[in-house]
């Protein structure tokens, strides 16, 4: 009878491993032009900024991996 009120929970399945990405790894070469191609393609002032903005919040210059 308490089959009936406890809730079938399927067990969860293991998370599949993901491989780190390395400097010369194609999709983080890609990703880098991308953002480099859209640096080029922006125009007035917001063409102007030089600086990574992501470098205040990660603390990292964003150049190497890992360090």
């Amino acid at each position: 009878m308490t089959s009936l009120f406890t809730p079938k929970i399927d067990k969860p399945e293991a998370p599949k491993p993901v491989r780190m990405p390395t400097e010369t790894d194609p999709n983080v070469l890609a990703a880098a032009q991308r953002t480099r191609e859209g640096a080029m393609r922006r125009m007035g002032r917001q063409s102007t900024i030089m600086t990574d903005m992501t470098k205040a919040t990660t603390g990292s210059s964003g150049t190497k991996l890992g360090a």
